[in-house]
């Protein structure tokens, strides 16, 4: 008996180490971790990490079987939450809960040095992409101006961990992407980042050739997506940009300005 009892202390003090965590910040965390065919297979119920958010889970519903199981994921060498561990077949998802949060307090127990080792995939790449690093010696009065804005205001401190969990997964075939970002074409590439988290958020795998910008599947679905963007003209007749105020303008502008502004990136994208 003084076994079991100290069996169930032990399992409650654990069960305090974690906490549940929501489903938007799940995402942000394990942006690139699942595959198109999960959504088919699994159902997920629930998310929970430490209190540092060291080591993340998931507990699933598994759609054929209707049982439940848990995933724990760890950061890679490069910093990518990837899984790491799984238990299946379980009858309730409280089981599951209950048993993924064992797991994280046993996975934050553990020394340094195991730890750190916990997420290595042995595929990691060498060179991570940094989005928020410029190179060394770059003259900060060269940037992008909204990119100064994204690294030095401390108000876009949220938005700077969002880029922080986005590049290491990015696989970029355009070697100038990330200078591109930072100095003359930000709204151009950060288009296209929304775009890469949107497509992965929506369940889809996604590869980024030089052309077209994305080859998105799933299963039963595959289709290409070629990004652009209309920046505002700084010479010829459209340079004289329209700023409306009544209804009225606001509907000429809409249906005359504007078309003509889409109808030029886009015939440049086509002549490419």
């Amino acid at each position: 008996m003084g076994e079991a009892k100290a069996k169930t202390k032990l399992w409650k003090a654990r069960q305090v180490l974690s906490r549940p965590m929501s489903r938007a910040r799940f995402n942000l965390l394990a942006i690139g971790t699942r595959l198109s065919p999960i959504w088919m297979m699994a159902e997920e119920i629930s998310y929970w990490s430490d209190d540092l958010e060291r080591v993340i889970g998931v507990v699933l519903r598994d759609r054929t079987d209707n049982d439940y199981s848990w995933s724990l994921l760890a950061r890679d060498k490069i910093g990518r939450f990837r899984s790491v561990e799984v238990d299946v077949s379980l009858r309730t998802a409280d089981l599951a809960a209950g048993a993924l949060r064992e797991r994280i307090a046993v996975a934050i127990a553990i020394d340094v040095g195991e730890f750190a080792a916990l997420g290595d995939q042995a595929d990691e790449t060498n060179y991570p992409v940094d989005l928020l690093i410029p190179p060394a010696g770059t003259d900060r009065t060269k940037l992008h101006p909204y990119f100064r804005v994204l690294i030095e205001d401390p108000g876009r401190a949220p938005a700077r961990a969002v880029f922080k969990e986005i590049g290491p997964w990015l696989a970029l075939s355009d070697p100038h992407f990330v200078q591109e970002f930072q100095f003359n074409q930000f709204d151009q590439r950060l288009w296209e980042l929304y775009l890469s988290a949107t497509f992965r958020e929506l369940g889809f795998d996604i590869r980024q050739p030089e052309a077209p910008d994305f080859l998105c599947s799933a299963p039963g679905i595959a289709f290409t997506v070629e990004a652009t963007t209309v920046a505002p003209s700084t010479s010829g007749p459209l340079a004289n940009h329209p700023d409306p105020h009544t209804l009225e303008e606001m509907e000429y502008f809409l249906t005359h300005y504007m078309p003509v502004k889409f109808a030029s990136s886009l015939t440049s994208k086509l002549n490419k």
